[in-house]
C-alpha cells in the first residue's frame, strides 16, 4: 500500500484557479492513502457497502419531511440537525437502495455541516421507510423529480445558494439533471461521486460482469420484498416469486421499468444517460472516481474534457465509494472519507467566489 497523487483532468485556466486557493489547492495536491484493509477494489467496495447500512433510530440527528409530488409519488427531505435557514444548502443524493439513514450519508452530512453548510438529503420514491404511492420507483430517472424538490428547498431557505452532491446512482441523477437544465439549473456547484456517466456502456458492463450484477441485485430484492404488499397494489401482475429468483440486477429492474414508461431495460439506460448532455452543464462540477471502480467504467473522459466547467479527479485505488478517511491511527474506512473532505472544500470554494448578492 503506497500513497499516490490523484490525477486531475480539467480546463487549464479553471484548474489553475482552483489550485491557487489555499485550502482547495492543498486538498487537490494531497497524496491519497488507501485504508489499512485495502486489498484491491473488492475490499474497498465491500467496506463502502457496509457504510450503506442504515443507522439506528436513536443515533439520528435530523428532521425528515415527506413531500407528495404532483403525480402522487412520495419522496422526503431529511434536514441534518434540523432546518437552519442562514446557511448555503447542499442537497445530498444517495446511491441506489440507500437513503439519508445510510451511514456514509450521515458522515457526509456531518462533514458538510462542519464546513458551514445546511445539509439535506433526498430520499427517493419508495426507498427505505417511504411508501409506494405511485407506479414509479426511485431510480436513475429521479432527476425528473428534482425541480419539485428544489422548489421546496428554495422556499425553506430563501436567498441561500443551493449546491449538490450525489453518490453512485445519485451522481448519475445529478449530472443528468444539470445537463438537461443547462444554464437554467438552480444549482451553483456540484460534486458527483463514483457515478456512471456513460450509461448504455454501464449497462453493457453489468451484462458482462454477471457476478457483480448478481451482488447488486440483492439489496434491491430485499428492498422490494419488504414492500411486497405495496408492490402488489401498484403492480398486481408482477410475480414477486420471479423477482426474488432473479440472479441479475438488470432482470430485477426489468420487471418494473415497463411500468415507468420504458419498453425495455436498454431504453431506460439510454434515456437517462448523462453523457450526451454533459457538454451543457453550466455550473462547476467536481467528478470523483477511482480507476479500479468497475461500476463507474467506462469514464467518458473525452466528453468531460470538452466542458471547462467539469473537473475529473481520479485516484488509483478506492473501488466503488470505498475511499479511506483519516483517523487517529492513519487512513481509516470509518468516518468521513477522502471524497467528503475534498467535496466540502470544492463547494466552499465556489460559495466563496459567488457574487455578493448570490450569497444572501
Amino acid at each position: 500500500m503506497a500513497p499516490h497523487l490523484p490525477e486531475l483532468r480539467g480546463d487549464v485556466d479553471e484548474l489553475r484557479q482552483l489550485l491557487e486557493d489555499e485550502e482547495l489547492g492543498q486538498a487537490l495536491r494531497r497524496r491519497y492513502w488507501p485504508h489499512w484493509l485495502h486489498l484491491g477494489w473488492i475490499a474497498s467496495t465491500f467496506g463502502a457497502a457496509l457504510k450503506g447500512i442504515p443507522v439506528l433510530k436513536s443515533l439520528r440527528v435530523s428532521e425528515e419531511r415527506e413531500l407528495t409530488l404532483k403525480d402522487g409519488g412520495t419522496v422526503s427531505l431529511d434536514w441534518w440537525r434540523g432546518l437552519k435557514t442562514g446557511r448555503p444548502v447542499v442537497l445530498v443524493l444517495p446511491g441506489m437502495a440507500n437513503s439519508s439513514r445510510s451511514i456514509y450519508v450521515r458522515y457526509t452530512m456531518a462533514k458538510l455541516e462542519e464546513a458551514g453548510f445546511q445539509a439535506v438529503a433526498m430520499n427517493y420514491r419508495a426507498v427505505e421507510h417511504l411508501e409506494i404511492t405511485s407506479p414509479r420507483l426511485g431510480c436513475a430517472d429521479s432527476w425528473k423529480d428534482l425541480p419539485e424538490v428544489l422548489d421546496v428547498i428554495e422556499a425553506a431557505c430563501p436567498g441561500q445558494p443551493i449546491l449538490a452532491m450525489g453518490f453512485s446512482m445519485g451522481g448519475t441523477i445529478l449530472t443528468k439533471y444539470l445537463g438537461e437544465t443547462g444554464a437554467g439549473s438552480r444549482l451553483r456547484a456540484a460534486v458527483a461521486v463514483s457515478c456512471p456517466m456513460a450509461y448504455p456502456e454501464h449497462y453493457a458492463e453489468l451484462e458482462r460482469r454477471k457476478f457483480l450484477s448478481f451482488l447488486m441485485a440483492q439489496p434491491l430484492k430485499m428492498w422490494l420484498w419488504k414492500k411486497r404488499e405495496q408492490v402488489a397494489k401498484q403492480w398486481p401482475h408482477c410475480d414477486m416469486k420471479q423477482v426474488m429468483l432473479s440472479t441479475s440486477l438488470l432482470t430485477v429492474a426489468g420487471y418494473f421499468f415497463e411500468h415507468q414508461g420504458y419498453h425495455n431495460v436498454e431504453e431506460y439506460f439510454r434515456q437517462n444517460d448523462p453523457e450526451p448532455v454533459l457538454s451543457r452543464i453550466a455550473c462547476p462540477v467536481l467528478i470523483l472516481g477511482a480507476k479500479d471502480d468497475p461500476l463507474m467504467q467506462p469514464v467518458p473522459r473525452e466528453t468531460i474534457r470538452q466542458n471547462p466547467r467539469l473537473l475529473l479527479v481520479e485516484t488509483k485505488d478506492g473501488g466503488h465509494m470505498g475511499w479511506a478517511g483519516w483517523g487517529q491511527l492513519g487512513p481509516s474506512i470509518f468516518g468521513a472519507s477522502w471524497a467528503d473532505g475534498l467535496a466540502a472544500r470544492f463547494l466552499s470554494f465556489h460559495v466563496k467566489t459567488l457574487p455578493p448578492r448570490s450569497r444572501l
